[in-house]
């Protein structure tokens, strides 16, 4: 079951003329207010370092930040009861999750049965921040769901919540964006084999939408280098996110994932070619690693 607790909602310094006319190239930064909802319980249970303990894929409702406004910002965590930080240190991994509109049809992939997948992050816990202007519009009749693997590295059963602290700016304050996921493992599923040592996964799309690529960031699994994005049509790179390593529970494990943000990182015509391509340098051949950008664009 996901329990929704909207705490620390404070209303941040805005500019004060959030509707006010701007140029199009810059467009103003509208008043915004931070809404944090904890997602769960969900009880891990124990397992070793060679093998964790798992709750793989569980999908549930995911109550929304607010019922019609525009999110211009989301940071994730993964926590215990008391708020603190569960991670590797201590047992839990964010695997993953996927926050998916059930109301409305994926972008690159209008058959995926998640809906449109708006937020997500591994155990990286990306910080998605909108450039000054743009945001991601939230209707009241949006249906959210949240689909997490969690994984434990601790002999002892650990239970944790997925915290997000959003920014949110007043419904329609935004220049609206939506999702692109653009994924080296295709449409229906994300997951793919990699060899032991370098190598490279591609994946392309033909774009059914035209606009500003505003936002992007990757994820990958343990061994990945880098994941990129790229418009062939006209030779733009849209995003290289690069993989940084550190060591928690004894392991070399993901910390960070790079981003790219700007205003435009790109302009895409319908019809351009989007490549995404995922770099590995993996000490032992797997078959369940992943390479992912997932992007934001201003239609038109």
């Amino acid at each position: 079951m996901i329990v929704a607790m909207v705490a620390s909602v404070a209303a941040l310094a805005g500019t004060g003329h959030a509707l006010a006319a701007a140029p199009a190239a810059a467009p103003a930064a509208a008043a915004t207010q931070t809404v944090t909802v904890k997602y769960g319980p969900w009880t891990i249970p124990g397992g070793t370092m060679d093998r964790p303990g798992e709750l793989p894929n569980v999908m549930s409702a995911a109550p929304k930040p607010c019922s019609n406004c525009d999110i211009v910002g989301e940071k994730p965590d993964l926590v215990y009861a008391d708020g603190s930080t569960a991670d590797m240190n201590s047992g839990p991994m964010l695997h993953h999750f996927v926050i998916s509109n059930l109301a409305a049809h994926d972008t690159v992939c209008p058959l995926s049965p998640l809906g449109d997948r708006i937020w997500a992050s591994g155990d990286e816990r990306t910080e998605k921040t909108m450039p000054d202007g743009y945001g991601m519009p939230v209707k009241s009749y949006d249906r959210w769901a949240m689909l997490t693997d969690l994984m434990n590295y601790s002999s002892a059963p650990k239970t944790v919540y997925i915290s997000i602290t959003y920014t949110i700016a007043a419904a329609g304050s935004t220049t609206p964006v939506r999702s692109l996921w653009l994924d080296a493992g295709g449409c229906l599923t994300s997951d793919y084999s990699v060899p032991a040592g370098p190598s490279t996964h591609t994946w392309s799309w033909t774009s059914t939408v035209a606009g500003r690529i505003v936002f992007a960031n990757g994820h990958q699994h343990a061994g990945g280098v880098h994941v990129k994005a790229a418009d062939d049509t006209t030779g733009t790179l849209i995003c290289d996110s690069p993989a940084t390593y550190d060591t928690m529970g004894g392991m070399r494990t993901i910390v960070k994932m790079g981003t790219c943000s700007g205003d435009p990182l790109a302009t895409v015509a319908r019809g351009d070619r989007l490549t995404v391509t995922s770099y590995y340098d993996s000490p032992a051949a797997r078959n369940d690693v992943m390479g992912i950008v997932h992007a934001y664009i201003a239609e038109g």
